[in-house]
């Protein structure tokens, strides 16, 4: 017997259909996925996508294989900061996408221990009575107050340092490992711990073997703040630094003889004016210490004469371009003019070694020299030169002969009983003056004397040698912990020569791969520049230099024997009996050197070298292999330990036979920014601490819910009374704001940029919520559908997937994951949520059985793709997703960060797949889509409409129009799949030259699109259907045809 229709046997729809709970005939999406993980879940997924995904992959993937990112090693001296969280986060990032593609991956964090930051913490904190290292910020002024420590002996010091270093280690360990950070946090390096130590002098002990240590008596740069020698890492600059400088006159007491051969003018003759060479400088408390005048070879000078009514006339010599800048300062009641017989002379014809200048401090006389640093663009283009205060200086001196470096300052910046001696008197009240202060103020009034007895006895009549003096602004070094002013001053330190490794390292770059390139120009530039090393440093706290001094000569000793005995004693004894013993325990004395004789010096390592031998900690590979693959860091560190670990690991090889960097490749972050662009800082309080973001407090406080009920008062009273509460953002929330990020530029960070990030990631957990609770009914896909070809809305997806994959496999693999997270988050808002999602929901919830199997097979291959994608960047929502995937679909597939993810190229896949160009089909389909949705925007703002499927489609094609769009159009209707496409109840098409043909309807709203061609949205033809809602039922409060197929094919 024939089936029979419900209509036929039911009185009318209504009833019929009365039975239906119809929410519970849609397959609607099931996830148990919760809107944020909870604290304790966090803590799950960071084990597993952390230290349990790092553990894997060393035991599972291959040997041979391996990518080694060697950790430039933070100061474990304050809590972390976001700065920290960049490095940290994107040494991840980079780790994650090499995990991806393979490879087993070593990183062994490390912490820098020593040095002038961690001393001075750790004497800042002796007199606090807070011993947390947080509770320790950045004070400059507290640090500078302390530098001279307190009163504590070098061991004390030492102990206060270790405790200091060990609490930050772990306190900041445990911010890094909460960021989702995966490493070897069990077993880091630490540059304190003696094995490190051991190996650091080894490397000192091969350099000295190869003449590259040496002792010297030269300028370095040194900070009376803290008390000792710095590094030119260790400088930072102000800017805005005031001082006075001044335009001084230094009389001749010889003359250049081309002047005396004028017959105009005569040195150290009371009954002639004085000829002066009148330099001008902006450190006045370096005259002291004046041993030459430096002239510019090319430079052409002039005699000047000046005048006044009530003075002798003086001469100045003065380059000639620097007349009118000379000019400008020149005092009321004073003329200056030129000397016609004595102008445009060139440098190399005063400069005839003879001349000289007399130096009134010390009562000697001061040559003219030469120097290439001398410019008529600034000054009077006649330099003073102190080779003890000046670098330039120094070596200007040294190539003619004088090779003393006269220093009457001291390590606090104080004037000594050097720096008068010309004068007894004065110098007693010189002594002990802050150099920079009133230093300058005392040696400018003894200038400022007319007929000074002791130029009197040169024969010489001078009224005043301060020409002029005034306020200049300029950028001057000072000291990286304290903030103070650093000066250039002499003593004896221990030096690496970089002369002799410069070049071989220079060399050595041209296999290195640099990220930005630019910062190859930066790294060599700064080599090329390095004139010297000063790696020792006058403190407690660090590894102490193996070199004994000599009681009667002070003769430093740092002959291999003796180096080898002390390091066998520190191995056996440890860094602190160094400076625990008796300053000449014969123990640390090697037995061929002269018993009773020896001191063991105070001086420790220069960090950087510290930090520049981290390296050693990495094993040996293949001679063709550098010892690690990559080195991140800031960009400061090309001046840095990028070049401190070059230089080093350069130094340990044979320099004639192309020594190898340490680093295949070399990337630079730039520094975090605050909203305003300025750098971040805590003395201007724009530091943001990570935990903040992780939290969520940078954000706006979570609004309270309303309290009902008879206790709602107490309710108010207690809520109004706690703390604010806050959405957390989480460890993803702070990667994915690293990861969002040009890295290779500096990052701003701001709480605007942050509520992006945060609905960025919302965004993906909904969207993997939403493929989670589609598929949870899923049958894992194989690649087919039987019986049912991809529909062009799968086949646009599936193309769009791999374009953005391939773009996005290319962008980890090159390390931009900025480019990365722009394709993922433009593809999760525009073809997933905006496009396919829109589509395929009534399939998924409404649709037959093979349909739906069809569409889920596509979102399957959507929902492995982007895991892979983000598995880097969100590894903990990665987990968390993996978690709540439905078994059946875990059961058949590979987590995706054990996962090799391998992508073939756009062009090889369409030529695997022959036919219509899916490119251009999505072009038709865009022009199309967007004309309807004009079309429906202009219905609802005359309130003809409200949803998109309450409305049909007729579109219109011109005989004449785009063929290839046309063609597109009619297959899509012929398949059954436009209206499914717009998202409408009907859709038509007709090929015709009007509307002629178009029923008469309510309204209409047109658009054009393509060449000629026009859409026409018009109300639906049919009823509301009561399950999909699709105007498309044949009686009202009933469903539709389709949904009439899909109740039987459920009830079968």
């Amino acid at each position: 017997m024939p089936a029979l229709r419900p209509t036929l046997i039911l009185r009318t729809a209504a009833e019929q259909w009365k039975q239906y709970n119809w929410p519970k005939t849609l397959n609607l999406p099931k996830s148990a996925l919760p809107a944020r993980a909870s604290a304790a879940d966090l803590a799950k997924y960071r084990q597993r996508c952390a230290d349990d995904l790092y553990a894997w992959q060393r035991a599972n993937r291959p040997a041979h294989n391996e990518f080694v990112l060697h950790d430039g090693p933070p100061y474990a001296n304050g809590a972390v900061h976001v700065g920290h969280a960049l490095n940290k986060v994107l040494k991840d990032l980079i780790l994650r996408a090499e995990l991806a593609r393979g490879r087993r991956v070593q990183y062994r964090p490390g912490w820098d221990c020593h040095g002038l930051p961690i001393e001075l913490k750790a004497l800042q904190q002796t007199r606090t009575t807070r011993d947390e290292p947080q509770a320790l910020v950045d004070a400059p002024k507290q640090e500078a107050t302390v530098s001279s420590g307190l009163g504590m002996s070098a061991l004390e010091i030492r102990n206060k340092a270790h405790t200091l270093a060990t609490q930050t280690i772990e306190s900041q360990k445990s911010s890094f490992r909460e960021w989702g950070v995966m490493g070897e946090w069990d077993k880091p390096y630490k540059t304190m711990d003696l094995d490190f130590e051991i190996r650091q002098l080894g490397v000192f002990r091969e350099m000295v073997r190869k003449n590259l240590i040496s002792r010297h008596h030269r300028p370095v740069y040194w900070s009376p703040s803290s008390g000792t020698a710095l590094a030119e890492a260790e400088l930072e600059y102000d800017d805005n630094h005031e001082c006075t400088a001044a335009f001084v006159n230094m009389p001749f007491t010889r003359l250049p003889r081309v002047l005396e051969s004028l017959g105009a003018f005569h040195a150290g003759d009371a009954r002639h004016s004085v000829v002066s060479a009148l330099i001008w400088t902006t450190t006045p408390w370096t005259l002291p210490a004046n041993q030459a005048v430096a002239l510019g070879q090319d430079i052409e000078y002039s005699v000047l004469k000046l005048e006044s009514a009530e003075q002798p006339t003086e001469y100045l010599l003065a380059a000639t371009d620097r007349i009118e800048h000379v000019r400008s300062f020149l005092l009321k009641g004073f003329t200056l003019s030129v000397v016609p017989k004595a102008s445009n002379i060139l440098g190399r014809d005063l400069v005839d070694g003879y001349a000289a200048c007399l130096n009134v401090f010390q009562n000697l006389e001061s040559p003219l020299f030469l120097a290439p640093f001398v410019t008529a663009t600034s000054g009077t283009g006649v330099v003073h030169m102190a080779p003890g205060h000046g670098m330039d200086d120094y070596l200007v001196c040294q190539q003619n002969g004088i090779h003393s470096a006269l220093t009457p300052v001291d390590g606090e910046g104080r004037y000594t009983a050097e720096v008068f001696p010309a004068s007894p008197d004065q110098n007693h009240r010189f002594i002990g003056l802050a150099v920079q202060t009133a230093g300058v103020q005392a040696a400018l009034e003894v200038l400022a004397i007319p007929q000074k007895d002791w130029l009197a006895r040169k024969g010489l009549v001078v009224n005043n040698q301060v020409f002029a003096t005034h306020t200049f602004t300029h950028k001057n070094p000072i000291d990286w912990r304290t903030k103070q002013p650093v000066i250039t001053r002499a003593t004896a330190q221990w030096f690496a020569d970089t002369s002799a490794l410069k070049t071989p390292a220079t060399n050595s770059l041209s296999s290195v791969i640099f990220i930005p390139e630019s910062g190859k120009n930066r790294l060599t530039t700064f080599l090329a520049g390095r004139s010297q090393w000063c790696i020792s440093r006058q403190r407690a706290w660090g590894v102490p230099i193996p070199a004994l001094y000599h009681k009667e000569t002070g003769e430093g000793c740092i002959m291999d024997q003796s180096i080898a005995h002390i390091i066998d004693v520190l191995q056996q004894r440890g860094t602190n009996a160094w400076f625990e013993d008796a300053p000449d325990d014969p123990v640390w004395v090697h037995s061929s050197l002269p018993p009773g004789k020896w001191v063991r010096g105070q001086d420790t390592m220069d960090v950087w070298f510290d930090s520049g031998t981290t390296w050693t900690g990495l094993e040996p590979r293949n001679a063709d292999r550098p010892i690690s693959d990559v080195y991140v860091e800031g960009t400061d560190q090309h001046r840095g330990w990028f070049q401190s670990s070059l230089l080093t690991h350069v130094a340990m090889q044979d320099l004639n036979d192309n020594p190898k960097a340490p680093y295949a490749k070399l990337i630079t972050h730039g520094f975090t920014l605050d909203a305003e662009g300025r750098k971040m800082s805590k003395s201007i309080g724009n530091v943001i601490d990570p935990e903040q973001i992780l939290e969520g407090s940078l954000l706006p406080p979570v609004k309270e819910k309303k309290q009902r009920g008879k206790r709602q008062a107490a309710k108010e009273d207690q809520v109004a009374n706690d703390r604010p509460k806050y959405d957390a953002m989480g460890p993803d929330a702070l990667r994915l704001w690293v990861a969002s990020g040009d890295y290779t530029r500096d990052v701003t960070i701001a709480v605007p940029l942050l509520q992006d990030v945060q609905n960025t990631l919302q965004k993906y957990r909904v969207t993997f919520k939403w493929l989670l609770g589609v598929l949870e009914d899923c049958v894992p896909y194989n690649g087919t559908v039987a019986g049912k070809p991809l529909s062009f809305v799968d086949q646009a997806i599936l193309y769009r997937l791999h374009e953005v994959a391939v773009l996005v496999h290319e962008a980890h693999s090159s390390y931009t994951f900025h480019r990365a997270v722009k394709e993922i988050t433009s593809f999760v808002n525009n073809d997933l949520s905006a496009f396919y999602f829109e589509i395929c929901k009534d399939t998924l919830y409404t649709g037959l059985a093979v349909d739906r199997v069809r569409t889920q097979g596509v979102l399957q291959t959507i929902l492995h793709q982007l895991m892979l994608m983000l598995a880097p960047v969100t590894p903990h929502l990665i987990e968390e997703v993996w978690d709540f995937m439905p078994a059946a679909l875990k059961k058949h597939s590979v987590h995706p960060m054990q996962r090799i993810w391998e992508v073939v190229d756009t062009k090889s896949e369409r030529e695997r797949h022959p036919g219509p160009d899916i490119q251009v089909q999505m072009e038709s389909f865009g022009k199309l889509s967007a004309a309807v949705k004009l079309a429906q925007e202009d219905a609802r703002k005359a309130g003809k409409l409200k949803s998109g499927l309450a409305c049909s489609v007729h579109i219109q094609l011109p005989r004449d129009g785009n063929k290839v769009l046309d063609l597109h159009v009619k297959e899509w209707e012929t398949r059954g799949e436009l209206a499914d496409l717009l998202v409408v109840s009907q859709a038509r098409v007709e090929q015709t030259e009007s509307s002629a043909n178009d029923p008469a309807t309510s309204w209409r709203f047109e658009q054009e699109f393509g060449d000629g061609g026009k859409v026409i949205v018009n109300p639906p033809t049919g009823m509301k259907c009561v399950r999909c809602w699709k105007y498309t039922a044949d009686e009202e409060g009933a469903p539709c045809q389709h949904c009439q197929a899909v109740l039987k094919e459920k009830a079968s």
